[in-house]
């Protein structure tokens, strides 16, 4: 098998908060303060430490819910990847807080007293847009903050501006991306993002990342010539034509260099016609 960029998308901090009765729709988060946040180290939403980032803003001093996957996925395995490459002291110390050893990225989220587990995005995005969850905050993928209607957080980028996840945000930071090619490596193929968490570019969006299809390279397991013809089409119409409707669901277009990956990997099944 191989993996093939498929679609692209940022890891989002959608959160409910308000000052008075009047809803907050404009916070911004360092990298520290999510570090924080998720880590039981920030506990208030009035901390000076997202105090600075927010000068205009004048939070109460309400307990941060912080609110996280409680199944395994992707976007926890980015997230962490995240945290340990660019606040890895937050991780390190969460670790031995719950024990966790190895210290590694993970897909399964810990939740010690203080943190809530949701099943899936849509678990997280329905608990933190309840009436009653004034004060949470969760990791989602756009899309699910964009259909309830609730803000995301501006995250600081290395280049020293405020971004959103915006499809462009996106786009600009996955140019950074590079691919596993070591083919010895359990990782072959994956995504390494260790640039686009540095890219000095003021449009990144640092939390972006892709997801993979994974197709099959021989016929051992029932593929034939036929069905390999027919998923090296389908996959040439998703990585072109398809990613012009994949924007307005709150993903991105995979940018260039991906789109390119993702063609060489179609090369490998049995029986395509791709160019």
């Amino acid at each position: 098998y191989a993996y093939m960029p498929d679609t692209a998308g940022g890891t989002t901090f959608m959160y409910n908060l308000h000052i008075g009765t009047q809803r907050v729709t404009n916070l911004r988060l360092s990298g520290a303060d999510i570090a924080g946040i998720f880590t039981g180290v920030i506990t208030k939403w009035n901390d000076p430490q997202i105090a600075r980032d927010n000068p205009d803003l004048r939070l109460p001093a309400i307990t941060i819910t912080p609110v996280v996957r409680s199944d395994g996925s992707g976007s926890t395995a980015e997230f962490t990847q995240w945290m340990i490459a660019t606040e890895g002291s937050y991780w390190t110390a969460f670790c031995q807080k719950v024990g966790r050893s190895p210290c590694t990225q993970t897909s399964a989220y810990p939740t010690p007293p203080g943190i809530t587990g949701q099943p899936g995005d849509l678990g997280v995005a329905g608990y933190v847009s309840q009436a009653q969850a004034d004060g949470a905050i969760g990791y989602v993928e756009y899309s699910y903050a964009l259909e309830t209607g609730f803000p995301v957080a501006k995250v600081l980028n290395a280049a020293g501006y405020y971004t959103e996840p915006t499809a462009g945000h996106v786009a600009v930071s996955l140019l950074k991306a590079q691919i596993n090619m070591d083919k010895s490596s359990p990782l072959y193929l994956t995504q390494n993002l260790s640039q686009v968490y540095t890219d000095p570019d003021p449009r990144t969006y640092e939390l972006s990342g892709y997801s993979y299809m994974i197709l099959p390279t021989d016929t051992s397991t029932g593929l034939t010539t036929a069905k390999g013809y027919t998923l090296g089409a389908f996959g040439g119409y998703l990585l072109c034509q398809g990613q012009q409707q994949v924007d307005a669901l709150g993903y991105s277009a995979v940018p260039i260099n991906l789109v390119e990956a993702g063609y060489a990997q179609l090369q490998k099944i049995p029986g395509n016609q791709e160019p």
